[in-house]
Parts: C-alpha cells; structure tokens; sequence
C-alpha cells in the first residue's frame, strides 16, 4: 500500500524507525559480543555498544537515507572496520585479557546478521508503505525511464516514483515504465501539493543551464531533495564521485579493468572463489551428472567453442541439457522463419523442444552452468564479467572493434545484464552497453553485487530458459 504522508509526518516516521533500528541493532551487538568468554561489566558493554552506534552514525546508517543495499552494505563494512579497531585499541589499554579470535569471530557474526536485520526490517517498511518515499521525475525520456526503473526493481531504495512531468505534448496521459505522465513541468507545484511528493529528479539530460536554474527555482523550495541526472556518458558508475577542490567541484572516475592492477586482483579473486564454489558445489554436481547419465545415458558434458579472452576461441564447459542429436533438429527448425529470428536475437529459443527433463531443471536453476567453474581455474574464463559469445555474434551485433573492446578481459559465467535483466532483455545492444560499463566501472564491490544478485536470480529463476 502507499501512503501519502506530509513531510513533517515522514520525517517523524523515520526518526521512529532509526530508534527501532538502533535497538536492533544493539540487540543484535549485545548477541555477538555474548560469545566472547569474558564477564563484561556494565561500563565495558556500555562502551562497546556506544562505539558500534557512534560509527553507524557517522555511517549514515540511521537516517534511511542510503539508495541500494551496496551502500547499506558496504556503510556497514566500513563502520564495522572501525568499531574492530577501536575495540581492540580499547582492550589493549584497558589490559583486558580477551583472546584476539574471539573478538574477530564476534564481529564476523555481526556483519551478516545485523545486514540481514536491516533488509528485512527496510523492505518489510517499505511494503507496509511506511517508508515509501514519492519522487516527481521531470522528464520523460531514456534517462527519466531508466530511473524509474531503477527504483522499481529495487523496493530497498525506498523510493516510489509517483508521477511523471515533461513538455512533450505526445507524452501526456500515458504511462511510463508503469508511472503516468500528469502533467507538463509547469504543473510541478501542483502535482506535488496533490501526491505529496517529497524529492524530485531532473532527467533532462540535455536541458541548458538556463532551462536547468529556471526549473531549481520552480521546484527547490518545495520539496526536501533535488536530484539530478547528468548527460556523463560513461562517467555512471560505482567509483565516481564528486569532490572539491577549494569550492570547485571534480568529477572522479576509476579505470575499471582497463587498470592493469584491477584486472591482477580480479583474477586472484577468480581463482580463490572458482576454488572455494568447486568444492561447496562438487555433492551437487556428482548428483547432477548421475541424474543426466540415467535419463538418456548420453554424456554428461556439453562443450561448445565461444570466443573469449582477446578474441580467442575455447571450450565452454556445461552439463549436457539438451538431447543428444540436438544439432540437427536446430537446422530443421531454423527452416521456419518465426523461429529463427527468436533464435538470432538472443541465440535461444524459450520454448525449446529439444531439452531434456532434466534439462528443464538445470536451466530455469542455471545448474548447467556449473561445469563452467573448471573453465575459471584453468584461467579462461572469470566469476563474473561478459558472457562468452560466438563467432556469428560479432559479425550481426559487436563488430569487430567493440569486441575486442569488450574481451580485452576474461569472459564471465555470469554478468551485469544476466542479474539486471537477464534473458528479458529487449535487444542485444542493451547487452553490449552493459558489457561496456562493467568494463569502464568494474569495482570489488560490483563483482560482489553481481555473484550475490547471481545468487538470488537462480534461486527465483527469473529469466532464466
């Protein structure tokens, strides 16, 4: 449900919601530190409860301002960092005799339960509509959907985008992305009185800075925030930031994986978690290859040559799902029209007669891709970056530029579009374009978004065939 409160309702909401959050959250505290095998007095647990609060203060982790769980995340991470090093500082001086392990074992503890805490608690507000945001977004383009969108597919933002504004005559009445156009941007006072919006977005990317100082002036004194979208073709990303030289605002963007060093560190990550997932998974993938084995007694592997790493073939490993002489049926049914142009827009077919029962299954899980694991450690392919492509993708869709712009790195079992939108993607460019920024914007902390989206999109199936 969604409700339009008024501000002043809004900002004693959250003010609740952070006192809630700080009891959980030392509840949560007060838990792990119970397991180090030392009797606290008050003022010690008080201290060490003082010091986590003080830092997730500093975190701006009470004030529910943060957009994606990435940044709850890695706000909890930093804070933690210091709330261990103040601790330890502080058993130092105070001679208290606590063995060192335990103190990091509570502090392990911590990280994962108190983050599950705060999703659940953020997204359980959030569906209640008590912590739903609206936002006005001026401006119905590419950039206005695109953040529509964004906000859509992510309830821990929580943020709802209430109504669109924009000039275009053609664009009154009809929805976007699911939000309706209200009005034109004039209208901006009045549609917000109505809806109670309390933040609004600028995405006219291309707007003059005339047409931009008219709007601020239009918009700033009635609502709590601004946001604004720039036209920074490539400049979107992770590691860019805002800073300030003597009151004179810098735009800092990382090089991605065109550093030399981030690709050194991606690989080392390859190999340590290609070797750690080998062996969690290695039950699953016995039981797997029994399974394929029984129903057709055909082989359990399927390999197929893709191109990979600066544009050089090799053999993607995957557990068979398809029946054995699949080959052939494929050239008959690329005689019929309709079903080769499903085919060539994303190299599938939805509904494919030729896979098997099993098939079926370690499709829509994307088990099949397991054996890929052993392409990781031999060093072809990575976790997660571009998905491997054929040679007839880059001569219809790459070409031959854009391609070895994308495979200047390794290939990855998974990728940013596969999490983001998966097969539903309405065209292959969006494909490339998300190659494209993975490459220009690739942090530690992406690759750790995209493996734990991995995660989730597998365990719903969302997209997947």
């Amino acid at each position: 449900m969604n409700q339009n409160f008024s501000s002043e309702m809004r900002r004693t909401l959250r003010f609740i919601f952070a006192i809630i959050q700080v009891i959980i959250d030392i509840l949560i505290y007060n838990f792990c530190i119970s397991f180090i095998p030392s009797h606290f007095t008050f003022e010690v647990r008080a201290f060490l409860i003082g010091t986590m609060i003080t830092f997730f203060l500093f975190g701006n982790l009470y004030g529910f301002r943060l957009w994606t769980f990435h940044d709850e995340m890695n706000a909890v991470l930093h804070s933690c960092l210091f709330i261990f090093l103040v601790s330890i500082l502080f058993m130092y001086t105070t001679k208290l005799r606590i063995p060192f392990m335990f103190v990091m074992i509570s502090i392990a503890l911590f990280i994962p339960l108190v983050l599950t805490a705060r999703y659940f608690f953020r997204r359980i507000l959030f569906s209640l509509g008590l912590l739903s945001t609206s936002v006005i977004i001026l401006g119905a383009g590419v950039a206005g959907e695109m953040f529509a969108g964004s906000i859509k597919s992510s309830p821990f933002i929580s943020r709802r985008a209430a109504a669109f504004l924009d000039d275009d005559e053609a664009k009154q009445g009809k929805i976007i992305a699911g939000i309706p156009v209200l009005g034109k941007l004039a209208d901006f006072q009045r549609i917000q009185s109505e809806i109670h919006a309390d933040e609004a977005v600028i995405a006219i990317p291309t707007a003059s800075r005339k047409t931009l100082a008219d709007i601020l002036n239009m918009i700033e004194e009635n609502v709590s925030r601004v946001l604004y979208i720039p036209d920074m073709y490539m400049l979107n990303t992770y590691t860019a930031s805002i800073r300030s030289i003597d009151g004179l605002p810098v735009i800092s963007a990382s090089q991605g994986l065109l550093n030399p060093m981030n690709r050194f560190i991606k690989s080392i990550m390859d190999y340590i978690g290609g070797f750690i997932a080998l062996l969690l998974f290695s039950p699953l993938m016995i039981y797997v290859a029994v399974r394929i084995k029984l129903e057709d007694n055909g082989n359990i592997f399927f390999k197929h040559q893709r191109i990979g790493h600066n544009l050089k073939p090799f053999y993607v490993y995957k557990f068979r799902s398809m029946i054995p002489n699949a080959e052939e049926v494929l050239k008959e049914m690329m005689k019929d029209e309709k079903l080769k142009r499903e085919f060539e827009a994303v190299f599938k077919f939805k509904d494919d007669p030729r896979v098997t029962k099993i098939g079926k299954f370690l499709r829509r899980t994307s088990l099949d891709e397991l054996p890929q694991l052993f392409n990781v450690l031999k060093g072809e392919m990575s976790l997660a970056g571009p998905r491997p492509i054929v040679q007839k993708e880059i001569d219809l869709y790459y070409g031959y530029s854009t391609a070895q712009q994308i495979f200047h790195i390794k290939p990855g079992m998974t990728g940013l579009w596969q999490v983001s939108a998966r097969n539903d993607m309405e065209n292959y460019k969006q494909k490339i374009d998300y190659d494209l920024y993975y490459i220009h914007n690739w942090s530690v902390w992406l690759d750790i978004i995209i493996l734990v989206k991995t995660v989730k999109a597998v365990l719903w199936g969302k997209g997947a065939y």
